[in-house]
């Protein structure tokens, strides 16, 4: 097996566009960029993201699904992971404040997870880690899991309000199949 993922390559025609989005949505540096190439950083990785200028898009090319609701092959997401739940949440309000909604949001059990499209709409999940590994692969085991491998929409709303009043943030996080792991959170949850 691999020993980290190291970067994702995106084809496009908005190349400019995209460009700017990922730098504003990750925080990322340019590493470097041509007019065919660029590469970009948000940690201390050489570059974690990149595009291949296809040039202007054709006008007899046909506007695509975003990845997220397309039934076509291909990937439908790719995922990151925030440290904290205020990270997440302060990621969200960054991304509405953009004008950017999540297409929707699902808690899946072991994560909570926000589901985006960028601007040629490929997919992307912002998340946070809900229970420790050892804890997820069992609620993945368990009948729950199996009954409903997908998770139940929520409304990052309610978290924030919650979060804001200082209520728990339990129920806003859990699936309402699921119990307080015994071992605790993987992440900090009043």
């Amino acid at each position: 097996a691999p020993t980290k993922f190291a970067h994702v390559v995106y084809k496009t025609h908005r190349y400019d566009e995209m460009i700017d989005w990922y730098v504003k949505v990750f925080d990322a540096k340019i590493q470097n960029k041509t007019e065919s190439l660029a590469f970009l950083s948000y940690d201390d990785e050489h570059h974690r993201i990149a595009f291949l200028n296809l040039g202007p898009r054709p006008a007899d090319l046909p506007e695509i699904e975003t990845g997220l609701t397309s039934r076509c092959q291909g990937v439908h997401h790719v995922s990151y992971t925030w440290a904290t739940l205020d990270e997440l949440l302060d990621q969200y309000l960054l991304m509405k404040e953009n004008r950017t909604p999540p297409t929707y949001c699902l808690r899946h059990g072991l994560t909570l997870s926000m589901y985006y499209a960028d601007p040629d709409g490929n997919g992307l999940e912002f998340q946070v880690d809900v229970l420790q590994v050892d804890d997820a692969v069992k609620f993945m085991e368990s009948p729950e899991f199996d009954a409903n491998p997908v998770g139940e929409l929520f409304d990052p709303e309610d978290l924030i309000k919650a979060r804001e009043a200082k209520e728990s943030l339990v129920p806003h996080v859990l699936r309402s199949d699921q119990t307080v792991p015994e071992a605790g959170f993987a992440i900090e949850i009043v």
